[in-house]
C-alpha cells in the first residue's frame, strides 16, 4: 500500500469522525461559536472575558435544572408543563419551613424534594390513571402549583436571616469562580443521560415516547415508565426550586414560571443535536448555554430589554423546524431525496454516452 493512500480499515473511522463533527449532528455547538464570535467582536470589552463565562454558568444553571426536568417526560411521549409551578411552589414550602420550624437543613431539603415527588405523582394519576391529555393535565397542575404558592406565602416574598446563612450555600458556594449550581448541572446532565444510553429503563423510555403501542406489546410497562418519567421531573423541578430559593436567599410565588419556555425551548433544540430526534442530556444542556449566551449577550450590547426572549422565541421554534424537517416522512425531507435522487439519475444518464455504451458492449462480449 502506497503513502498517499488511506487504509481501509480508517476509512469507516474518518467517515464516523466526520458524522459525528457534521453541522446535522452538532450544529448547535457551531451556532454557539458563531453567538460568540459575533458577541465578541459587537462588545469586545466586556463580552470576551472570563466574568462573562462565569456570569453566563451561574444565571442558566436553574434553566438548565429545569430544562432536565422536563427531559424524561418528553422522552417518554408526554408533557411536563407543571415544572414552572413546581419550582415556584418547593421554593415556598422550603422558605416557610426554613422560617417556620427548628428543623435543619438537610430536613427542610428533604420535605420539600418530598413535595416535588408528590406533584410528580398527581401528574401520573391525572395522565397515567384518568388518562387526561398530558398538556391538559400539567397545566392545570401549574396553575394550582401556582395557587398553592401564593396561598403558603401570603403571596409574599419569603425571607429571613437564616435563609441567607448555611442554607444559602447550597447555591452559592464557589469552585474555581463558578457557583455550586453548575456542578449539579453537570452531574444530572451525565446521569440522565446515562440513565437513557446505557440502560434498559432508558431504552424503554425512548420506546415509550417513539409508540406505546408497539412498546406495549414488546412488554415494557408503559404505564410505570410514564409515571417514573413525570415523578422525576417533580423531583427534578423541585430541587431546582430549592437552588432558586437557596440562590436568592428568599421565596417567591410564581418565581418559577419564567423558567418553563426556556427549558422547552433548550429540550427540543437539544433534540437536533447528537442523538437525532432522540431527546437527550447533553444536546439540552448545550442548548440551555447557547441560548444564555445570545440573551446575555444581547444584554451587554445594551439591546432592548425584549429582544432576549424574542431571540429566544425564534430559536425554540428554529428548533422544533429543524427537529420535524429532519423526519424522514416530512413532506422537505421527501421533497430534498427526490431531487437528490432525480439528479442523481440525471448525472448517470450524463455518463452513458455513445462511446460508454459501445465500450460496455465490447466488454461484455
Amino acid at each position: 500500500m502506497s503513502a498517499g493512500t488511506t487504509s481501509p480499515t480508517r476509512q469507516p473511522q474518518m467517515l464516523g469522525w466526520l458524522r459525528q463533527l457534521s453541522f446535522g449532528n452538532i450544529g448547535a455547538v457551531y451556532v454557539w461559536a458563531l453567538i460568540i464570535i459575533v458577541f465578541s467582536i459587537w462588545v469586545p470589552d466586556l463580552f470576551p472575558r472570563r466574568l462573562t463565562v462565569e456570569a453566563i454558568a451561574d444565571n442558566f444553571s436553574i434553566s438548565g435544572l429545569a430544562a432536565l426536568a422536563i427531559l424524561l417526560p418528553i422522552a417518554s411521549g408526554t408533557f411536563d408543563a407543571s415544572v414552572g409551578g413546581t419550582i415556584s411552589l418547593s421554593g415556598v414550602i422550603c422558605g416557610w419551613l426554613m422560617i417556620n420550624t427548628g428543623l435543619p437543613t438537610t430536613v427542610v431539603v428533604l420535605l420539600t424534594l418530598l413535595s416535588g415527588v408528590g406533584v410528580g405523582l398527581f401528574n401520573a394519576f391525572a395522565v397515567v390513571a384518568m388518562r387526561i391529555p398530558p398538556l391538559i393535565a400539567t397545566l392545570a397542575t401549574w396553575l394550582i402549583a401556582d395557587a398553592l404558592s401564593v396561598a403558603v406565602s401570603g403571596n409574599q416574598t419569603i425571607t429571613a436571616p437564616r435563609m441567607s446563612g448555611s442554607f444559602s450555600q447550597l447555591a452559592q458556594h464557589q469552585i474555581w469562580g463558578f457557583t455550586i449550581p453548575i456542578l449539579y448541572v453537570l452531574f444530572l446532565m451525565l446521569l440522565l443521560g446515562g440513565v437513557l444510553t446505557q440502560t434498559a429503563s432508558g431504552r424503554y423510555v425512548y420506546a415509550v415516547g417513539f409508540d406505546p403501542q408497539v412498546a406495549r406489546l414488546a412488554g415494557v410497562r408503559v404505564k410505570l415508565i410514564s409515571t417514573g418519567a413525570l415523578v422525576s421531573a417533580g423531583l427534578i423541578g423541585a430541587f431546582a426550586g430549592v437552588v432558586l430559593a437557596s440562590r436568592v436567599a428568599s421565596a417567591t410565588p410564581n418565581g418559577g414560571d419564567s423558567y418553563l419556555l426556556p427549558a422547552f425551548a433548550a429540550a427540543f433544540l437539544g433534540a437536533t443535536q447528537f442523538r437525532a430526534k432522540r431527546f437527550n442530556a447533553t444536546g439540552t444542556i448545550i442548548a440551555v448555554f447557547m441560548l444564555g449566551t445570545g440573551q446575555y449577550g444581547l444584554l451587554l450590547a445594551g439591546a432592548p430589554q425584549w429582544t432576549p426572549n424574542v431571540f429566544q422565541g425564534l430559536a425554540l421554534v428554529a428548533a422544533i423546524g429543524l427537529t420535524q424537517i429532519r423526519d424522514p416522512n416530512h413532506a422537505v425531507a421527501r421533497k430534498w431525496r427526490a431531487a437528490r435522487t432525480k439528479t442523481a439519475i440525471s448525472d448517470a444518464d450524463a455518463t452513458d454516452t455513445p462511446e460508454s455504451l459501445a465500450a460496455d458492449d465490447a466488454v461484455s462480449t
